[in-house]
């Protein structure tokens, strides 16, 4: 059974809604920290991880686009 119009409309909903929520997440996120970074330095780290919380969220949805279309709905 081939996948339907539908799941293809899933699948790129679901990479295409998260990409922009991780682009929204990241374009907040990373002036910080680069803010945080500037005034000390040992603050790398811990900035990095807000970061990097936002580029999952577009992984997440990439994950869930790659399970609807090998599910083939």
């Amino acid at each position: 059974m081939a996948i339907s119009l539908r799941g293809y409309i899933a699948a790129a909903l679901a990479t295409g809604l998260s990409a922009l929520g991780a682009g929204i997440a990241v374009a907040a996120a990373a002036p910080a920290a680069i803010g945080a970074f500037s005034e000390n330095e040992k603050n790398f780290g811990k900035s990095m991880i807000f970061v990097a919380m936002g580029e999952g969220v577009a992984i997440y949805g990439l994950l869930i686009s790659i399970i609807i279309v090998l599910m083939k709905l």
